[in-house]
């Protein structure tokens, strides 16, 4: 499992950020609420994260606090919701 990531922000879209950590470049999906407090590009950063393993897919969510990841956590028990 990965907890966390701590590197530099290289890129940010609508939902999703590059963070470069000793060379390579993680994409994470995250929140509006997350992206809008990360600062600008070149910036250091630590996110927590949360693995999302599918039969045929891998996605790593970031999260600015734990408080967020956990809601995420929480949201995605929930049955026919990921």
């Amino acid at each position: 499992m990965i907890a966390g990531i701590e590197g530099i922000l290289r890129s940010i879209g609508d939902d999703w950020a590059v963070i470069d950590v000793h060379g390579i470049n993680f994409r994470l999906q995250a929140p509006t609420s997350t992206l809008n407090v990360l600062g600008a590009k070149g910036a250091k950063v630590y996110l927590h994260t949360y693995l999302q393993v599918r039969e045929d897919n891998l996605s790593l969510y970031g999260f600015a606090s734990a408080e967020e990841m956990r809601m995420f956590e929480l949201l995605i028990s929930v049955s026919g919701v990921a």
